[in-house]
């Protein structure tokens, strides 16, 4: 059996024969292990799964789509003036229609060496008239350069998987359009508008999702951790995010292709209904104090047949400062709790490593995963 056999029967809840290690390794750290900020992270991610034994679901070949500036037209024109200060830097798209403008401002500010945040300081649409705007003159999804993607898998091949990464609808809508505060309110105060900015969204969504499935994708990373258990309550997230979350995820799964749901934070109350939205995968079982899910609690809310989870070994405290010891108690803890469940699980970070963590310490998470790790 191959590991990418392993993984894709994993992910469809079948048996294999051993347990799965598979944390979440981001752009940030294979920059950092490289030591090298300007590295292009396709193959050198191959690099690190192998230099610690780790099973290769391969994240770092996600396509990014501007639906502002991607395609233009005489009635969509987009200009972009950019700032710098030191390496931080700010982007002010504005665009033109024949019925006025619409501006953006994004900030990227480096956190650490390897590690940047990005956000919107000024939303695109900030009243009822800028969605029509976009209604109205947005052009048509445009085509993807779907090359990472394809040069990813091409090297990956049987040792792995790759799963590139998509917003859900919520975190599409409060990331890339609508202001969080804002948006919330919405749903409440004025929810026409708020179901025609998802459902806006969500199509545009969907048209790119076709151009994944074209290409080959076998598993899609879906962010939705915007709406979490701290941000929303239950009812808020069951009437106003999951409708449109559930819709995202049939129609990716009906192509064939597994939808793995991250929320790398505080989920308890919403895994009720997590567990309702149909996707194939969960994560990331994100235990106090950076999340608070007792993965014993998490198991009783996903039916071991239906949902492949993923995750609770925290990669903040344990994998940067704890001892050989500590790691081999937390791995066989999890695996042990694991095993009465009686389905699918994938050993992972709650999300991606830091940088600065020690490569003794993820060799250790390696090593007792292959020394707990009989078949669950």
């Amino acid at each position: 059996m191959t590991n990418r056999e392993r993984l894709l029967r994993a992910l469809n809840q079948q048996p294999i024969d051993r347990v799965l290690v598979s944390p979440f390794i981001h752009v940030n750290y294979v920059q950092e292990f490289f030591r090298d900020r300007d590295l292009d992270p396709i193959e050198p991610t191959i690099e690190v799964y192998r230099h610690f034994g780790f099973d290769l679901m391969h994240r770092n070949c996600s396509v990014d789509y501007d639906h502002l500036t991607a395609v233009q037209t005489p009635e969509w024109r987009a200009s972009i003036g950019k700032s710098r200060e030191g390496r931080d830097e700010t982007i002010t798209t504005v665009v033109t229609t024949p019925e006025g403008e619409i501006r953006r401002v994004q900030t990227t500010c480096w956190t650490c060496e390897y590690d940047a945040e990005s956000a919107l300081i000024e939303f695109p649409i900030k009243s009822e008239r800028d969605l029509d705007l976009c209604k109205k003159y947005m052009p048509p999804v445009g085509q993807l350069d779907t090359s990472p993607i394809r040069r990813a898998k091409g090297l990956v091949g049987d040792e792995g998987v790759i799963a590139p990464w998509i917003q859900g609808v919520f975190n599409e809508v409060s990331f890339c359009y609508r202001k969080l505060d804002d948006l919330i309110l919405d749903a409440v105060l004025r929810p026409d508008f708020y179901h025609d900015l998802m459902t806006f969204c969500l199509q545009r969504v969907l048209t790119l999702i076709e151009q994944y499935a074209s290409v080959g994708v076998e598993v899609l990373s879906m962010a939705g951790n915007i709406a979490n258990g701290k941000m929303v309550g239950p009812d808020f997230f069951d009437r106003y995010v999951a409708p449109y979350e559930r819709r995202l995820i049939n129609c990716i799964q009906q192509q064939g292709t597994i939808v793995l749901y991250h929320n790398c934070g505080y989920a308890r109350r919403l895994l009720p209904i997590y567990s309702s939205l149909g996707m194939k995968a969960y994560e990331s079982l994100t235990p106090p104090p950076y999340g608070d899910t007792p993965l014993a609690e998490a198991l009783t809310r996903f039916h071991p047949t239906e949902t492949t989870l993923l995750g609770n070994i925290d990669q903040i405290d344990l994998l940067r400062k704890g001892t050989y010891e500590d790691i081999e108690a937390a791995v066989k803890e999890t695996l042990d709790t694991v095993k009465p469940w009686g389905g699918s699980f994938i050993l992972a970070t709650t999300d991606y490593f830091n940088e600065n963590t020690p490569h003794d310490n993820i060799h250790a998470l390696a090593e007792a995963a292959y020394k707990f790790g009989s078949s669950i």
